[in-house]
């Protein structure tokens, strides 16, 4: 893997991370019930974390921009890295009533992703839920990783566990 892929990657999940605690927050703020001075505290936070958001969006489009131009075979790379990835997930074999719900995220996943190879979009957001076994590979990303590579621990989605959920649900 390209050194300029991994630096790709690490700055998406910067701002994919990001999101995240934007994510928890408003919701903290919507359900949490703060007081007064808890609910200044999580609208600073928030307002911070969306500047932050807003600055990784940028130096990702700038990234990918002068990529574009410069290396295209980078962008390639990395767009095939999680496309190869997530098309294992649709060529899963599974009886799970969730199945075809993780399917049709990973093919809609697979479809934003070729938008960023076309240059429609400058980022591309994971499903934790349904996709979280792709989600967690990815974080170890590395000048070792390879295009095509299979996913660390990935079971088929009809295994279960004791609950009788397939292993990568974590919803009751």
């Amino acid at each position: 893997m390209l050194s300029e892929t991994v630096r790709l990657e690490k700055l998406r999940q910067k701002i994919e991370d990001l999101r995240e605690k934007s994510g928890d927050r408003a919701n903290y703020i919507d359900y949490g019930k703060p007081n007064p001075a808890q609910l200044k505290e999580a609208e600073d936070t928030l307002k911070k974390l969306d500047v932050e958001i807003n600055a990784g969006l940028a130096e990702l489009k700038q990234l990918l921009d002068t990529l574009r131009k410069q290396q295209p075979q980078v962008i390639e790379e990395w767009v095939k890295y999680h496309v190869s990835l997530l098309e294992t997930v649709v060529a899963e074999i599974s009886t799970d009533r969730n199945a075809g719900t993780r399917k049709y995220v990973a093919k809609e996943t697979i479809g934003e992703w070729n938008k960023m190879l076309a240059g429609e979009v400058d980022y591309v957001n994971i499903n934790g839920g349904f996709l979280k076994d792709y989600k967690m590979h990815v974080r170890s990303i590395n000048e070792n990783s390879k295009v095509g590579e299979v996913i660390k621990g990935m079971k088929t989605s009809s295994q279960a566990n004791a609950k009788g959920k397939a292993w990568w649900q974590f919803w009751n």
